[in-house]
């Protein structure tokens, strides 16, 4: 039958990270990436009723 789309996909993740790291195989990804809509005006939507103080507060709770 062959390798599936799925196999390859994998595989060429696994050959990324390999070669790259995550981080850097995460950002080759993104380099192809399509992505849609706008992506300022969604962020500006997302985060209107949240302060700076709010994050910083969360980054720190989590970390507990």
């Amino acid at each position: 039958m062959g390798t599936t789309f799925a196999e390859i996909k994998t595989m060429g993740w696994r050959a990324l990270v390999k070669e790259l790291g995550y981080s850097g195989a995460t950002k080759f990804i993104l380099l192809y990436e399509k992505g849609e809509g706008d992506y300022t005006k969604e962020r500006k939507e997302l985060f209107k009723d949240i302060t700076i103080e709010d994050i910083v507060r969360e980054i720190k709770e989590s970390k507990k």
